[in-house]
């Protein structure tokens, strides 16, 4: 969270279903609209497992869970999402049980552009979109056994500025672009994952959904995401993470879920949830196909619906 103060929450609470006997992994909740997530999730009854990498941090996280809702049921798991052997251990551990939703929130801002994961990549493409891919992938079966589950991928206002080229994933000296690349991402793979299930009839769906302008702990890293704290301070547009929880909520239990959500007010910036435009980066013909094999690829991690 910014220096700034916090940001107060405007919205009225957003109604969830009961989600009693289902299972939620939310990545990133130790803070921000992770915990917002995991929180809501929780208290609609849902197990929710704190995917977070630090320890304490998890635990300070599920005693607010509880302080709020005294009947949940949260547990802490280490994951470091710049990690493809933390993912792979992590997915491991949660294999034999079944997740009925995931949400890939997790995410990091970096003001380095030559900062990378464990694994050589560009740190933002690496932890925002590759790390959510590798466990996406760990967590397939899991995921299957649910027998009907969702995945929810977090992109971005700055997705529209994104782009999938051959050079994705590698530090390419702007960190402007790399995050907007792994935002973009995160949208087009949703999409992709989406036909793949249809086609295969299986009972796994994926949204996509945006946050708007949202205070998070992401803004402590610099690079470009702090921007958006600081325009939207002086615009009035920024909102609250748990505001900004609201379209990832509405995409994880909407029953006729589109294919993206986000703000529907200030020109997606903030307000209440709702459907969103995709950006133009994920209406190329073909680009879902090439992420798909590309994130197979640079990860090795591979599976299908």
């Amino acid at each position: 969270m910014s220096g700034s103060g916090r940001v107060a929450d405007r919205l009225a609470p957003l109604v969830l279903p009961d989600l009693t006997g289902r299972r939620a992994v939310v990545t990133g909740a130790s803070s921000g609209i992770g915990l917002a997530t995991a929180t809501a999730l929780a208290g609609a009854g849902a197990e929710v497992v704190l995917a977070v990498r630090d320890q304490a941090r998890g635990e300070a996280a599920a005693s607010r869970i509880t302080g709020v809702h005294p009947q949940a049921q949260v547990r802490v798991e280490l994951v470091e999402l710049g990690s493809l052997v933390s993912i792979a251990d992590f997915t491991a551990r949660l294999a034999h049980e079944p997740v009925h939703l995931l949400v890939n929130n997790a995410g990091t801002g970096s003001g380095d552009p030559d900062a990378r994961t464990a694994d050589g990549f560009d740190l933002q493409v690496g932890v925002n979109y590759l790390g959510a891919w590798a466990v996406t992938g760990g967590l397939w079966p899991a995921l299957r056994a649910a027998g009907s589950a969702r995945v929810v991928t977090l992109g971005s206002l700055m997705a529209t500025r994104g782009r999938i080229g051959p050079e994705f994933g590698r530090p390419g000296g702007s960190t402007y672009h790399s995050y907007s690349d792994s935002k973009l991402a995160m949208v087009v793979i949703a999409g992709e994952l989406r036909r793949r299930c249809a086609r295969a009839g299986v009972g796994v769906t994926a949204v996509a959904a945006h946050p708007g302008w949202c205070q998070t702990a992401v803004f402590a890293n610099g690079g470009p995401p702090a921007a958006v704290e600081i325009v939207g301070r002086l615009t009035g547009a920024i909102q609250s993470a748990t505001d900004g929880a609201q379209p990832i909520l509405l995409a994880a239990t909407d029953p006729h879920p589109g294919a993206y959500y986000g703000p529907t007010r200030r020109g997606g910036a903030s307000g209440p949830p709702g459907p969103a435009r995709l950006p133009a980066g994920a209406l190329v013909p073909g680009v879902g196909e090439r992420l798909w094999d590309l994130s197979t690829e640079l990860t090795g991690v591979a599976f299908e619906p």
